[in-house]
């Protein structure tokens, strides 16, 4: 595994082999991990930007619908 980008506390890009997965916390008064594995599209847009790295993870924590099925539990943490 190949950490991408990492922000303490915060959230944590990975690359295993061809996958890649972004592992964040939802904030609030009870810290839960989430872990997803990105589309082509999310790697396309992440994989230079860390900037965009937060900007998926806040679309994310807005519509839990667009990580259902790709949630990955455990999550992966290098």
């Amino acid at each position: 595994m190949t950490v991408i980008f990492q922000k303490p506390y915060s959230y944590l890009l990975i690359q295993n082999k061809d996958d890649w997965y972004l592992t964040y916390f939802t904030g609030g008064p009870v810290e839960i991990d989430i872990c997803v594995k990105l589309t082509d599209e999310e790697i396309d847009v992440v994989s230079t930007d860390q900037k965009a790295v937060e900007n998926l993870m806040a679309r994310f924590k807005a519509d839990r619908s667009l990580i259902e099925n790709r949630r990955i539990v455990p999550s992966v943490i290098d």
